[in-house]
């Protein structure tokens, strides 16, 4: 009888080890799926953003969705190859690049920066009309010879409504009394649809 019992406790326990297993590995799953967390990626072409941004290329001369759309977006091959068709080359990165724009075929770049999907983040509206610089919340990239792997800025819930909160206080400071509209400028702040889908 005493037999039965060790083995029976040492069945439930390996039962609880798989159990405890398979729900850790589902979790680490969807946590990765859902974006959360990064492996690091590895671009096709080691692109150097300082070179670039250097030679003062805009963020958005490359990055043209960004004043347009939701997303900033990756520049076509055909973008970089206005630049990179021509001349003698000896980097072994824009005769990748070539090689693309040759097959007529785009740069398979892999995204870095992503949001959770529950998050709608429009680029437009901030980069065109609150005017906020790129490395506010992408991070120093003028200072990169080489792709980031993973993002150089985590950002929060917090992060965007301390940044929306500091807006508001600008405009109110600047605004005169026929001029303040503080609803238009509190909307945001007190409202989880334009940001949560």
């Amino acid at each position: 009888m005493n037999g039965f019992f060790h083995t029976h406790s040492v069945i439930v326990g390996a039962k609880r080890i798989v159990i405890i297993v398979v729900v850790g590995l589902g979790i680490l799953t969807w946590v990765y799926s859902a974006g959360w967390v990064s492996g690091g990626v590895s671009q096709p072409i080691a692109f150097p953003h300082k070179t670039h941004l250097d030679l003062k290329l805009p963020c958005t001369g490359c990055h043209q969705s960004a004043e347009k759309g939701a997303v900033a977006g990756r520049p076509l091959t055909a973008l970089c190859m206005a630049c990179h068709a021509g001349g003698d080359t000896k980097s072994a990165e824009i005769i990748k690049l070539r090689s693309y724009g040759e097959k007529g075929a785009e740069v398979p770049w892999r995204r870095v920066w992503r949001l959770p999907s529950h998050v709608f983040f429009p680029h437009r509206p901030h980069v065109v009309v609150a005017k906020i610089n790129c490395q506010t919340c992408h991070g120093p990239m003028e200072t990169l010879t080489k792709p980031p792997t993973t993002p150089l800025i985590t950002l929060d819930m917090n992060d965007c409504i301390a940044c929306h909160e500091s807006r508001e206080k600008a405009v109110m400071a600047k605004a005169t009394a026929p001029q303040a509209h503080p609803i238009a400028a509190r909307s945001l702040l007190n409202d989880c649809n334009p940001c949560h889908r």
